[in-house]
């Protein structure tokens, strides 16, 4: 080899040593600075709760602090469109639940519900459990279609567009049943209006609805996920009796805004889904009645779109409106 020859590969060598080195000052390891959770509910309930557990076995995990921040209102719009509008570089992440998949059939809004967003992972889902009054004819599922048939009957929600509004929806939807839709300001209000006679039944959050299950105050009759509830194991679910898919539940799901680099994503879902099975969050999820999911990015991408469009043909079917 002649010496300009390997002058100039001694040159292309060093030179490239200093651009990696370059690269490596640049762009140092994910992550490097604190990282925001927005929650796109107010303090104290239960995806609120969720996550600050979450945020401390989350912080040892990836060596940074982890920061909640609540952001409510407007369906969970507010904290959506602040995310979305966020540097895609993975130290904002939101928090959201049933609202950010029913809201594109429902509202206009400042955000693209599927492309302005990459999935992380889908956190841990609970379900809703139809109660209804100790003395009610209804005692089952069958009970409630035959008698919703005859005479017409009225049902509770936590509001338009909200889970459990839409898992009536979509029981009236597969049954083909009619019932008069009565929404409240959250759960409490409806299970107080329930046990006073005012609405026929309430596919309630388990949460709310459980104590007063177990102190006879309510009656259940089935919950909404596919799978049976480790709170009420007792129940059969919606899925049993219909024989058709029906899988809707009160579920956390953590998203970044578009364009967040799949290293960065998978670091996060990773350390997200180990952080979930810490004692810490097992508890405070088996009080609420959720199950851990802890599933992939491209697993929780696929569940907000089947999601979306799930959402999308209930609305239209039974015209619902805001």
């Amino acid at each position: 080899m002649n010496m300009d020859r390997r002058r100039f590969l001694q040159t292309a060598v060093a030179g490239g040593a200093m651009a990696t080195g370059f690269r490596s000052y640049a762009e140092p390891a994910f992550p490097s600075r604190p990282i925001t959770m927005v929650v796109a509910y107010s303090p104290g309930g239960g995806t609120d709760t969720l996550t600050r557990a979450l945020s401390k076995p989350l912080a040892k995990a990836l060596g940074q602090s982890v920061v909640v921040e609540n952001k409510a209102g407007a369906s969970e719009i507010i904290a959506s469109e602040y995310v979305a509008g966020a540097k895609p570089d993975g130290y904002t992440l939101l928090v959201c639940s049933v609202p950010h998949v029913t809201n594109p059939s429902l509202r206009t809004l400042p955000y693209d519900t599927v492309n302005d967003f990459s999935a992380v992972c889908l956190a841990a889902q609970s379900p809703f459990v139809l109660v209804v009054k100790p003395d009610s004819p209804i005692k089952s599922l069958a009970d409630l279609v035959t008698i919703a048939k005859t005479r017409k009957l009225s049902f509770a929600s936590s509001g338009i567009g909200t889970a459990d509004h839409m898992s009536t929806e979509l029981f009236c939807y597969i049954t083909g049943i009619s019932m008069t839709h009565v929404p409240y300001k959250g759960t409490g209000p409806g299970l107080v209006d329930l046990m006073g006679g005012h609405v026929d039944i309430y596919f309630a959050n388990i949460v709310g609805a459980a104590p007063l299950v177990k102190s006879g105050k309510l009656r259940a009759i089935a919950v909404t996920t596919e799978k049976r509830s480790s709170l009420l194991p007792e129940l059969p679910t919606v899925q049993e009796f219909t024989k058709k898919p029906f899988d809707v539940s009160a579920w956390t799901g953590i998203l970044a805004p578009a364009g967040t680099p799949d290293n960065v994503l998978n670091t996060l879902s990773k350390s997200i889904n180990s952080s979930l099975r810490d004692d810490s969050v097992t508890s405070v999820m088996a009080t609420y009645g959720a199950e851990i999911v802890a599933n992939s990015p491209a697993e929780f991408r696929r569940f907000i779109n089947n999601e979306v469009n799930k959402w999308a043909e209930v609305i239209k079917a039974t015209n619902i409106k805001v």
